[in-house]
């Protein structure tokens, strides 16, 4: 039989939080229940909320209760209005993410399902049950996912379980080496690499461009007098529609220096053609920016193979996260680098300085393990 759904009542008392809820006695009827969540002095009231919180998702599903599902509150109708409402604002490439993520995983778990059904046990279970089949990184983008949805119900007046993406837990972030073009590879494939492949390398090494915003640059964003690049859009690296770039923080204009402002008046001059879109680097009809796979497979790869350069994993973000580690490796301020990199957020270049740090570290110590070898010998 289908028993009450129940919140549980959140309650401080003597120095502790308490929940307290009804139970099955075990002779057919219910009993109250006084649970201890933790003393105030130990864990915050938003720890125990959420202790709270599991100790009544475990409740409900012993005693098979569920909550109830008001008529257009359940997550599919929730998502149908997500979408019409906020995916045309986002850009196409995200909502093609999470169109993926609501398609394959979200939909099938929780399509039927109300709203106040997901609580922090099932969303938590999700989550680990996502980590059996897709790593750490892409588990965490199927649940803000979730959230995007969610929030914006919450938004318009529907009732949500109140769980937070903090409230989740995703096991140890496995730690992966970001591959980086080093200062020497970088001349060494410019030098090797033909046109029009040499410059759009070249502007990747000296600002640091995401690959849809290198793509999407027109002769009228140089600027020859101020020395400078606007960056104001992206080349979507499905349709190579262009449209706005990743954030607010990435529109900006970068400085152009002397040896790229050389290598571009020359590319201009001897190799460019004249587009109807000014496009810098245009695909064979003259219409559309390049493929980003196709300057990856045609044009970088070649060269690194020719070079003795691993190509596994290495595409032109690389060329961005190795100017990122030569900008540390210089000793450029924090600031220096998120204005440069055009980092929404401070911690991101924080993490680039702990990664180019940690890699200068391991090179320094192999430098002097072959030294002393050397010595040795």
């Amino acid at each position: 039989m289908r028993r009450r759904f129940q919140k549980g009542c959140f309650v401080t008392e003597a120095g502790s939080y308490y929940v307290m809820y009804y139970a099955d006695d075990g002779n057919g009827g219910t009993k109250r229940v006084k649970r201890t969540l933790g003393r105030c002095s130990e864990i915050s009231e938003r720890a125990a909320r959420r202790t709270l919180a599991e100790c009544m998702d475990q409740v409900n599903r012993e005693r098979g209760s569920l909550a109830p599902v008001v008529k257009g509150e359940t997550f599919a109708v929730a998502a149908d209005k997500w979408k019409q409402a906020i995916a045309p604002n986002l850009s196409p490439s995200t909502v093609r993410a999470m169109s993926s993520h609501l398609r394959a995983h979200i939909l099938p778990r929780f399509g039927r399902a109300g709203l106040q059904e997901m609580g922090v046990g099932e969303l938590q279970q999700f989550a680990t049950d996502l980590r059996k089949i897709i790593s750490r990184r892409t588990a965490m983008h199927v649940i803000e996912t979730v959230f995007a949805v969610t929030n914006y119900a919450k938004r318009i007046g529907v009732k949500v379980n109140k769980v937070e993406f903090a409230d989740l837990e995703f096991g140890m972030k496995q730690r992966t080496d970001r591959p980086f073009v080093t200062r020497e590879q970088a001349r060494a494939i410019i030098e090797a690499a033909p046109e029009p492949y040499k410059t759009l390398f070249t502007i990747a090494w000296f600002t640091g461009l995401r690959s849809g915003e290198l793509l999407a640059l027109t002769v009228a964003d140089l600027d020859f007098e101020t020395k400078t690049i606007n960056v104001d859009k992206a080349c979507d690296d499905s349709t190579r529609e262009i449209r706005q770039p990743k954030t607010r923080a990435s529109v900006a204009k970068l400085p152009m220096p002397t040896g790229l402002e050389s290598t571009l008046k020359a590319y201009l001059l001897d190799h460019w053609k004249q587009n109807q879109n000014g496009i810098l680097f245009p695909d064979k009809t003259g219409t559309r920016p390049r493929s980003r796979l196709n300057v990856v497979r045609n044009g970088l790869h070649p060269v690194l193979r020719k070079l003795g350069i691993a190509t596994a994993h290495t595409g032109l973000h690389a060329w961005r996260h190795g100017l990122a580690t030569a900008l540390v490796e210089s000793s450029a301020p924090i600031s220096v680098l998120q204005k440069q990199m055009r980092h929404a957020d401070i911690a991101t270049s924080l993490r680039v300085y702990t990664h180019a740090v940690a890699q200068s570290q391991r090179d320094a110590m192999e430098n002097s393990s072959l030294q002393l070898v050397r010595n040795g010998q």
